[in-house]
C-alpha cells in the first residue's frame, strides 16, 4: 500500500541552510531568551524555533512513500509490518496495531523506544496489543540503530550511541555529521504522525504519544515541537539541566545547548497549549538519577511544572501538566499502567460513551514475560524496575519478531534503514562549511 504525503509538507529552506544560520540565530537571541519577555506567545514560538534549531531538526520533508509489506491477525487486533520515507536516503520499519473491529475514525497513539528498545521490544508489544485493544491505533518505529534499522537486525543494539561513532567523540558529530542524534529520533517519530494522519483509519485531530528512558526525551521533544500531539505521557525522563551534563551524548549533547538559551520550566511550558501532558517517573528511579537515586528527578520535575503553572496562568493557558511518583519504583514503561490508560483516553477520547473500558485486572510485568517464556533484559529486570511494575492485563501474548518483521527470512536491512546507512549518507552530502551543531 503507498500511502501520498499528508497537506502539511515542504517548507522553503534547506536543510544545509538551517545549520548555517543555526549558531548565528542561537548568538542573536540567547540574550533576549534569558529575559522572558511578557509576550509568551512570542517568546514560546522563538524558544520552539530554537529547539528545532538545536536539534537540528529537517526543514523539508519527502513523500511519505509508505508501504505495508505484512499483516498479522491476533486476538482482537490487527498489526501491520510497514515502512515509510523519513528523509533523502532513511526509511522507517514499524509496526501499526489497529482495533479488529472499527466502526469511526480511531484515536492514535505513537510509541517513542527507549535505549535498547525497538517494535518487537517486550513493552513495545505489550503497548501496542493494549491500546488497539483500547480502540486507539497504536504505531511503534524501530528507533535508529536498533531492529531492522540496525546494519545486523539485532535487538538490543543501541546502534544510535555515539560511542559507535568515532569512538564515542562528540567531535564527529560537531564536524561531520552536523546532525544531533536526538534529533533524528524526534524527525522519525515526526514523521510518524505524518504516517498516522495519511491513515483513512486515524483522526487526524486525535493522536497522542508515549515514551520511555530514551523514548521519554524523544516523546518530550516531539511533543514540544508538533502542535498536532494532542497529549503525552512521559516515562522514565524529566526536563533537566543534569542531562547536558552526564549520560550518553545523544542527549547530553542537545539538553547542553538547552541549558543556554530556557529555564526547564520554560521547556515544560512548551507542552502547552496544544499537549496535556503526564510525567511518571519512579521515586527511586537511579538509571536518570545517578546522584541521588531519583530525589533529584523529583525535586526537578515538581519545580518544572510549578514554573511552568505560573507562566501558563499568567498567560491565561489552562492545559494540565502533571506528574506521577511511583512510590519505592525505578525505571519503568508507565504507559502500560491504568494510570496512563485512563489518561490517553481522557484526552483522546472526549465521550466516556466512546471508550472502550479499561479491565480492572492488573498483571506484574515480569508475571508476564515470564509466561512467554522471555526475559527482560538484565539491567531491568528487577522488581523495582521493568519486572514489578503493574500493568493492564489484557491477555496480551509475545509474537516472534520474526513474524511481524518487514523483511523477512532473516534479510540483512538495507543501509536506506540503518544508522550506520544513515551516517554514511549524511557524512558524505555533509557541507564542508556549515557550521556544526550547538554543542
Amino acid at each position: 500500500m503507498s500511502i501520498p504525503h499528508p497537506r502539511s509538507c515542504n517548507r522553503s529552506a534547506s536543510t544545509s541552510r538551517q545549520f548555517a544560520l543555526a549558531i548565528t540565530l542561537l548568538m542573536m537571541i540567547a540574550p533576549a531568551l534569558a529575559e522572558q519577555p511578557a509576550d509568551w506567545s512570542e517568546h514560546s514560538a522563538t524558544l520552539r524555533a530554537t529547539m528545532r534549531d538545536i536539534l537540528t531538526i529537517p526543514d523539508e520533508k519527502i513523500d511519505l512513500d509508505a508501504h505495508t509489506h505484512r499483516t498479522f491477525t491476533g486476538d482482537g487486533y490487527v498489526i501491520e509490518s510497514i515502512t515509510y520515507a523519513s528523509e533523502p536516503h532513511s526509511r522507517v520499519t514499524a509496526l501499526l496495531y489497529l482495533p479488529a473491529q472499527r466502526r469511526d475514525k480511531l484515536p492514535a497513539v505513537i510509541v517513542a523506544c527507549g535505549h535498547g528498545g525497538s517494535k518487537s521490544a517486550l513493552y513495545a508489544q505489550y503497548a501496542g496489543q493494549l491500546y488497539a485493544k483500547l480502540g486507539f491505533a497504536c504505531l511503534v518505529p524501530d528507533t535508529i540503530g536498533e531492529e531492522e534499522r540496525q546494519k545486523d537486525g539485532k535487538m538490543g543494539a543501541r546502534g544510535h550511541d555515539l560511542y559507535h561513532l568515532k569512538d564515542n567523540n562528540p567531535e564527529f558529530i560537531r564536524t561531520t555529521l552536523k546532525r544531533m542524534v536526538l534529533g533524528k529520533i524526534v524527525w522519525d517519530l515526526i514523521r510518524g504522525i505524518d504516517y498516522l494522519q495519511a491513515r483513512p483509519e486515524v483522526d487526524e485531530d486525535r493522536i497522542g504519544i508515549v515514551g520511555y528512558s530514551l523514548g521519554g526525551a524523544s516523546a518530550g521533544s516531539t511533543a514540544i515541537l508538533d502542535s498536532r500531539v494532542r497529549t503525552a505521557v512521559i516515562c522514565g525522563w524529566a526536563f533537566r539541566a543534569r542531562y547536558g551534563e552526564y549520560s550518553k551524548y545523544c542527549t547530553r549533547m542537545p539538553y547542553a545547548a538547552f541549558t543556554e538559551v530556557m529555564g526547564y520550566d520554560e521547556m515544560t511550558a512548551l507542552l502547552a497549549p496544544h499537549c496535556p501532558t503526564l510525567f511518571m517517573v519512579g521515586e527511586h528511579d537511579e538509571i536518570i538519577d545517578a546522584d541521588e537515586g531519583g530525589a533529584a528527578t523529583k525535586r526537578d520535575l515538581e519545580a518544572n511544572i510549578a514554573g511552568a503553572r505560573k507562566i501558563l496562568t499568567a498567560n491565561d493557558i489552562d492545559t494540565p501538566i502533571e506528574a506521577f511518583f511511583e512510590p519505592d519504583a525505578d525505571h519503568r514503561p508507565y504507559f502500560l499502567s491504568h494510570r496512563a490508560a485512563e489518561w490517553l483516553q481522557r484526552w483522546l477520547i472526549t465521550s466516556p460513551h466512546d471508550r472502550v473500558a479499561v479491565p480492572d485486572r492488573s498483571i506484574r510485568f515480569g508475571q508476564w514475560v515470564d509466561a512467554q517464556g522471555q526475559r527482560i533484559e538484565r539491567l531491568y529486570n528487577t522488581e523495582k524496575r521493568e519486572r514489578g511494575l503493574a500493568v493492564v492485563d489484557i491477555n496480551a501474548i509475545y509474537h516472534d519478531p520474526k513474524t511481524l518483521a518487514c523483511f523477512p527470512d532473516d534479510a540483512r536491512p538495507e543501509p536506506v534503514y540503518t544508522m550506520a546507512g544513515w551516517v554514511d549518507a549524511i557524512a558524505k552530502t555533509s557541507t564542508p562549511d556549515a557550521p556544526p551543531p550547538h554543542r
